[in-house]
């Protein structure tokens, strides 16, 4: 059963959410909130495998909140909901530790393929640039070279040309060339599309590593 907390400054959407989860036989509300800080302490205590948080907080706030529930509730992945969000606010959630970008104006059925994903730890953002065919593991002409991937990984960190330049030992003109290669292999558009796909196989890899971690076994009692 995935357990899921909503912080939202309006009661009726806690009402709304709680009848489309009766509905649903595998996602149960284990609690909510209208206030930021209730629902902090909250989440810390409960511990829910998803806590699903309002943009309308502010991004300052919820990037804090995010970084602090990590430590606290390592076990709790963070959907931010959103009536509107900008492409460097979904990608400063992402950076902080969030696993879903959801938008208020999902149908119900996408809304519970959200909860579902991110309680399997896969990275959701709906409507942006991770539904698209071209992936950066999947070049469309000739593989990435080293040194353009250590480029894009670095990217994927919100690192910018100077800043990548001066950690590679390269001029910054030389990380336009590389960026220009890297888009046009993998038929990418921008440097926030790359970035998007580069955080995308980090979790992926992330996922695959804790599947691969065996139980350990008990210690036998004398």
């Amino acid at each position: 059963m995935i357990s899921l907390y909503l912080c939202d400054p309006q009661p009726i959407v806690h009402l709304g959410l709680r009848g489309v989860l009766e509905e649903c036989d595998d996602v149960e509300l284990a609690g909510y909130s209208a206030q930021l800080s209730f629902g902090h302490a909250d989440i810390i205590g409960i511990q829910p495998t998803v806590a699903v948080i309002d943009r309308s907080y502010g991004m300052h706030g919820l990037i804090e909140m995010i970084g602090q529930l990590k430590q606290r509730c390592p076990e709790t992945e963070v959907i931010i909901w959103a009536s509107a969000i900008t492409d460097v606010e979904c990608f400063r959630a992402l950076q902080a530790g969030a696993l879903g970008i959801l938008r208020k104006t999902a149908s119900t059925e996408i809304m519970i393929d959200c909860f579902r994903s991110v309680a399997n730890r896969e990275l959701w953002t709906e409507n942006l640039y991770f539904n698209r065919e071209t992936q950066l593991t999947e070049p469309r002409s000739r593989p990435l070279t080293p040194r353009e991937t250590e480029v894009a990984e670095l990217v994927s960190k919100g690192m910018k040309n100077r800043e990548i330049g001066e950690a590679l030992g390269i001029a910054t003109g030389t990380v336009k060339i590389h960026l220009m290669h890297i888009f046009e292999k993998t038929g990418i558009r921008d440097r926030f599309e790359l970035a998007l796909q580069g955080l995308r196989l980090a979790t992926e890899r992330d996922r695959k590593a804790v599947k691969r971690v065996s139980p350990v076994e008990p210690v036998p009692v004398a």
